[in-house]
């Protein structure tokens, strides 16, 4: 009998020691998805900021479109009020109608003509609705990611 209860007990401590390995596993399953959920929900925050970004770019783009309508009705020696900083304007004379400088990058300013201008602007725009579109579209998988997660979690 001595022989039978000593395996009963190691059989008992066997299954108490699965038991809390399972525990211990589950565990760290949770705190797996628990991270997984928390760089999720991060990543979502950023694409979201992005996609404001980018809708503010695309504004940005629309109003000076708008501008350039308004200056290509200007004539020589015409008076209009030009932005330096936000709030701060100066009145400017304009000098070569038809014509305006603008910045293509690397501190790099060209002469172009107001059509060009537009469409260099529409050009940007295209590009910025395209990256928006597929943005909005990882943005809406990461979305439901994180609340299937959410989900699992409640």
């Amino acid at each position: 009998m001595r022989g039978i209860e000593k395996h009963m007990i190691f059989l008992k401590k066997k299954e108490e020691t699965v038991s809390k390995v399972k525990m211990a596993s589950k565990q760290e399953e949770q705190e797996k998805k628990l991270l997984e959920f928390q760089i999720l929900s991060s990543q979502l925050e950023q694409y979201q900021l992005q996609l404001a970004n980018m809708q503010q770019q695309k504004q940005n783009l629309a109003n000076l479109s708008a501008s350039l309508e308004e200056v290509s009705r200007l004539k020589n020696g015409d008076e209009f009020l030009s932005p330096l900083s936000s709030g701060v304007l100066v009145k400017t004379e304009l000098k070569e109608e038809g014509k305006v400088l603008m910045a293509v990058g690397a501190n790099v300013i060209v002469k172009k003509t107001i059509e060009e201008a537009k469409e260099s602007i529409k050009e940007q725009e295209k590009q910025i609705v395209l990256m928006v579109s597929q943005l909005n579209s990882e943005t809406e998988k990461l979305a439901q990611a994180v609340y299937s997660m959410q989900q699992e979690f409640q």
